[in-house]
């Protein structure tokens, strides 16, 4: 018997590592159930916009000084771009038409529709910035006529419960609701009185031979610490990259930089202006060393088994959380000087961490799978 084509949103189309691996593995996953999918090319105005102009923000004097650097890195910025159209475009089944705002959400004749991971439901994404409020509805499914809607992983992010509340009707629509924290599921929880499942983020879904598949072999000739950073001032990531250098000649490796929301120049480190999602990927399964302030950068980590350091965590986040839940809790610094205080930073043991994975994800598949079955 053939089986329905599933309709799938969420954020595919920013360039941000995280966002389209997210994507391409909640994609990868439903097929591997043997079910068709269709990546719904959803792009707000302000997502468009957001993504496609480098000096968008710089708007006090401090960051307009940033601006010639800007302009230095143009060629290479624009090349990230292409490598992550180039990654959307032929990693992701879209849609024919692209969609804009709410109102183009008038033809869809699925029979289940999914709402996938990433902060599709918070309010205060730069997606929205300058959209009117209809334009979150499409995250919620509030379109078409469909037999089935489910939510896998789909998140609120910082929102707060008020904001939450505001969406109480539209999450009672869901026949299945799940998101990737325990805090955003009891909110809603609560307000629907349905049953929401905790599950993985979508990167998990995949363990790291299936994300090997797609990355070739690292033409790196020397053993590197790999820095993903996403701080927007150069001012507080320079005393962490001193003290980055100082542990690499302990160590006897190279240091490259991925700071993607800021080009970056720093004496005996190599920055990576160009990087698309392939390149970070492949990055960080080669490094020696990861030293991240991302999630992503931080749970591809653990995935790959590659030690690494997460930097300002905040008590209770989603990295705290995940970190916790791996008995991985005391690889955080939260200042630049506690840097120097792990002896062996290159010793970890992930035998609770590949454990924990595994079963998550096996009960976050099988979650997945019922959800689409049933």
């Amino acid at each position: 018997m053939t089986k329905p084509t599933v309709g799938l949103i969420t954020y595919h189309a920013a360039y941000n590592f995280g966002s389209v691996l997210q994507a391409y593995a909640t994609q990868h996953t439903i097929e591997s159930f043997g079910y068709p999918v269709e990546m719904i090319d959803y792009r707000t105005y302000s997502q468009i916009y957001w993504y496609h102009h480098d000096i968008r923000h710089l708007k006090t004097w401090k960051s307009k000084a940033e601006v010639p650097l800007f302009l230095m890195m143009r060629s290479k910025r624009k090349e990230r771009a292409r490598k992550f159209e180039d990654f959307i475009s032929s990693k992701m089944n879209l849609t024919a038409k692209r969609y804009v705002k709410f109102e183009d959400f008038i033809d869809f004749n699925y029979e289940i529709l999914i709402s996938g991971s990433d902060q599709i439901w918070n309010i205060n994404c730069g997606e929205f910035r300058y959209e009117p409020y209809d334009s979150i509805r499409p995250y919620f499914l509030d379109f078409g006529h469909p037999k089935k809607r489910i939510a896998y992983a789909s998140s609120f992010g910082a929102a707060n419960r008020e904001q939450v509340q505001d969406y109480t009707e539209l999450l009672k629509q869901y026949d299945f609701l799940s998101t990737r924290e325990p805090r955003t599921r009891d909110f809603m929880a609560e307000l629907t009185g349905k049953n929401v499942e905790l599950v993985c983020d979508p990167t998990w879904l995949l363990n790291r031979e299936e994300w090997s598949q797609l990355i070739s072999k690292s033409n790196h000739k020397k053993p590197y610490i790999l820095v993903y950073n996403l701080l927007f001032n150069w001012r507080i990531v320079i005393p962490w990259l001193r003290k980055i250098k100082k542990t690499a000649k302990i160590l006897g490796l190279d240091v490259y930089c991925i700071s993607a929301l800021r080009p970056l120049v720093y004496p005996g480190v190599h920055m990576v202006n160009d990087a698309g999602p392939l390149d970070i990927l492949q990055m960080i399964r080669d490094a020696s060393f990861v030293v991240t302030n991302t999630f992503h950068g931080t749970i591809f980590s653990i995935n790959f088994n590659v030690p690494f350091l997460s930097l300002k965590v905040e008590p209770n986040s989603r990295q705290d959380q995940i970190l916790t839940l791996c008995g991985l809790g005391n690889r955080v610094a939260n200042t630049p000087d506690e840097l120097m205080k792990f002896n062996k930073p290159l010793n970890i043991d992930f035998t609770q961490a590949n454990r924990v994975i595994e079963d998550f994800r096996t009960k976050s598949k099988q979650y997945l799978k019922n959800a689409l079955d049933e």
